[in-house]
């Protein structure tokens, strides 16, 4: 969960910035207000699946052993996705150089 946090605290700035970039001046309110709309739809997607997971490995049993597994289920396919997305953001377009005119 440590290197969740600490990724996640590595990319939220330089998203925002790259995400909202090219916004002109007068939509930058409504921009923003979408970008950071999206990102909370995310965090409770993500939140719903994760707990699907569980919830369709532990199938509702207080078993601690079953809600262990259930846990390393959810970790693996966690790590799965954010190891996707690392991949996936050398997709992402280059920002080119600020250079004066």
């Amino acid at each position: 969960m440590v290197l969740v946090g600490f990724g996640l605290g590595m990319v939220s700035g330089p998203l925002a910035d790259m995400t909202l970039a090219k916004v002109p001046h007068e939509d930058a309110g409504a921009a923003s207000g979408l970008f950071n709309t999206a990102m909370h739809l995310g965090i409770a997607l993500g939140t719903a699946l994760t707990a699907l997971v569980f919830f369709a490995v532990t199938n509702g049993s207080a078993d601690s052993a079953l809600n262990r597994d259930a846990f390393l289920d959810v970790l693996w396919w966690v790590s799965g996705l954010l190891a996707l997305m690392w991949a996936l953001m050398f997709c992402l377009p280059k920002r080119p150089d600020d250079q004066a005119d």
